[in-house]
């Protein structure tokens, strides 16, 4: 508020833009405090706003008997070009939360630092961690106010709670989906071409952790934006951490030369 006042934002923004937001300040600040200032007009950010741009990456993630597993590519794109190839895309918001990153990266990121912020807060607060839930609510809450606006992301939030081990889907266009088995990005259809027919509870951690690789391989094969490290993460009742991380080209050795094999056992 001070800063608006300090930047005198009422001079600079045209009385015919922005006036439902400026109008209702008060009240949606009051309501969420994260609620971003829309863009000026004519700025380049809303003037990209109706041209797609093309993001890509893969991640994966399901519950099984002995937790979670999330798995996910490091490829960075930006439309055709791609940008790095060691992106972290699993980040820790709290001891007891995890999340995936999908989308725009900055978006992503950023909003991954309010919740973690958030999460602290509450456990300071209230003097026990916030659910998974109530940290997809919230992210929940940040796409329906800032739909239309260029916000893309697409998260998966996993963790444990009273109840037991927790996957919900967020994304950018306010979907909140809790499941056990999600794969998320430009390459989510090929992974769950092998998540689907191949996941069950029962899994062993080896079986699981043998799942999640191949539904990332699968999608480096397709999707020409995954690729990279893949990371291979387990969440388990008491301790999470890194499992792995694995060069796709590896992966593309070891299952390449496991299909030929088997086509062929098939053929005799």
């Amino acid at each position: 508020m001070s800063l608006e006042q300090l930047c005198d934002l009422k001079s600079v923004l045209p009385t015919t833009s922005c006036t439902n937001f400026m109008d209702n300040k008060d009240q949606n600040l009051q309501n969420f405090p994260y609620r971003l200032m829309p863009p000026v007009p004519g700025t380049p950010v809303l003037s990209h706003l109706g041209r797609k741009v093309n993001h890509g990456t893969t991640t994966v993630g399901f519950v099984y008997q002995g937790g979670i597993v999330l798995c996910a590519d490091s490829r960075l794109c930006n439309g055709i070009n791609v940008c790095s190839q060691k992106m972290n895309k699993i980040v820790p918001i709290s001891k007891h939360i995890v999340g995936t990153l999908a989308g725009g990266a900055a978006d992503c990121k950023y909003w991954y630092r309010v919740l973690t912020r958030e999460s602290r807060l509450h456990e300071l607060r209230y003097k026990q961690p916030m659910s998974v839930s109530a940290a997809a609510k919230m992210i929940g809450n940040v796409s329906q106010m800032h739909r239309g606006t260029g916000l893309d992301m697409g998260m998966l939030l996993a963790g444990y709670g009273p109840k037991g081990p927790t996957l919900i889907y967020v994304d950018s266009e306010g979907m909140n989906i809790s499941g056990k088995k999600f794969a998320v990005g430009s390459g989510a259809s090929n992974a769950l071409g092998i998540l689907d027919p191949m996941y069950c509870f029962d899994l062993s951690d080896e079986q699981a952790f043998e799942l999640a690789l191949q539904c990332i391989y699968q999608a480096t094969l397709c999707d020409a934006y995954t690729g990279g490290i893949v990371l291979l993460y387990r969440m388990g009742p008491v301790t999470h951490g890194t499992v792995k991380e694995v060069d796709c080209m590896e992966l593309h050795k070891k299952y390449s030369t496991y299909a030929l094999s088997q086509m062929d056992i098939d053929l005799e």
